[in-house]
């Protein structure tokens, strides 16, 4: 029997069996854990700036199989692991999103399986490196700033709505190839900047802004599930989009939005018009990332998910 736990962000563990006609498994003995480099694990990269995504490759057919009850943790939450897309059976991917707000430091991941000779944990050690992020001093409506008590009840309310899409997303993988840039433009500000609204320091940027005017199209990253498409407080017209495998992409700011939520969505599909709604300084596109629910470099994840897919000559 092969049993393989995938997670959701709903808390809930979800078990997928599969049996196999044979002897039964022998008794599984515990194994001491162990760490550095083993064959058939391949972490994408030894440093990660807080922001940034590493992405874990397994072979299992190099992990004695058959193997099962694969579990991978970080900072004591469990992330799943999914069939490789560009590899035959047994090959899988983890995709691990390093918080913003992550301490510098050394650190690791721990994947954990079983197979007949025992239980194992391998210790995957790295080190979070600080980004060099800049600020950016944002002149905005006072009201998105210091907003009245309605203005305050519904933004939470909004925050609340989202952080249950951000929960239950699809395990299921929806997107398909390569991920792409929702528009062809000049970035005017980067992941992980801080933002100084009329003074005062709000937040991070958890995404990336593209230059545009108003009514330039926006289009879809890759292929997926409209899981919001209406104006928020602070985000303006947006649309929010699972891809599965926790991945999700937001559009803010638009002008018009073009998709309707529970719309299926294919790769390069217009998803409106961009704008300068919700709190902004003027037109632009806001395009933001979350993978299980935290914010990551919207540009790394185009470079890793490449990673994922076979060269063509």
């Amino acid at each position: 029997m092969m049993k393989f736990f995938l997670k959701t962000g709903t808390g809930l563990v979800i078990t997928a069996v599969v049996l196999f006609c044979g002897l039964p498994m022998p008794a599984v003995s515990a194994q001491t854990d162990e760490s550095g480099p083993i064959t058939g694990i391949t972490l994408s990269s030894q440093e990660a700036v807080n922001g940034s995504l590493l992405l874990l490759q397994i072979e299992t057919d190099k992990l004695s199989p058959p193997v099962r009850d694969m579990r991978l943790t970080f900072q004591q939450r469990e992330y799943p692991v999914y069939p490789h897309p560009g590899k035959p059976a047994g090959n899988y991917f983890g995709l691990i999103p390093i918080p913003f707000r992550a301490a510098p430091g050394p650190t690791a991941l721990v994947l954990a399986w079983a197979n007949a000779a025992g239980e194992h944990r391998r210790k995957i050690s790295f080190r979070i490196v600080a980004g060099k992020y800049k600020t950016d001093e944002l002149k905005v409506d006072s009201s998105r700033v210091n907003p009245n008590k309605k203005s305050i009840e519904r933004a939470q309310k909004e925050a609340r709505k989202i952080k249950r899409i951000y929960a239950g997303g699809n395990i299921e993988r929806l997107w398909e190839g390569d991920f792409q840039l929702p528009m062809t433009s000049d970035i005017t500000s980067p992941f992980g900047n801080k933002r100084v609204f009329n003074g005062q320091l709000k937040s991070f940027h958890n995404g990336v802004d593209f230059r545009a005017r108003t009514a330039n199209p926006v289009f879809a990253a890759n292929s997926g599930v409209v899981k919001l498409a209406e104006n928020l407080f602070y985000s303006g017209n947006a649309v929010v989009i699972d891809h599965g495998t926790g991945i999700f992409t937001i559009y803010a700011h638009l002008s018009r939005i073009d998709v309707t939520a529970g719309q299926q969505i294919e790769k390069g599909q217009r998803l409106g018009l961009t704008g300068a709604t919700g709190r902004v300084s003027g037109p632009h596109l806001h395009w933001g990332v979350k993978i299980n629910g935290v914010a990551v470099n919207p540009m790394q994840l185009i470079e890793v998910m490449s990673s994922l897919l076979p060269v063509h000559g």
